[in-house]
């Protein structure tokens, strides 16, 4: 998991929250936000699926 990847990831989600949060104003921008915050979790599996497959290959076989 890089540093990059996850900064990026975590940009989207507060992006999501802001425009979500605006969306209390206009319901249009809620949807906006939700979309956005979908993104953002759709990152999250991504870099959660990195990780699991740099620590499984990683581990030693049992000898």
């Amino acid at each position: 998991m890089t540093g990059r990847g996850a900064g990026a990831v975590a940009l989207v989600i507060a992006l999501g929250l802001v425009v979500g949060t605006l969306g209390l104003v206009a319901a249009d921008l809620y949807a906006v936000g939700v979309l956005i915050l979908f993104a953002g979790g759709v990152g999250v599996a991504v870099l959660a699926g990195e990780y699991l497959i740099r620590f499984v290959s990683s581990r030693q076989p049992p000898g």
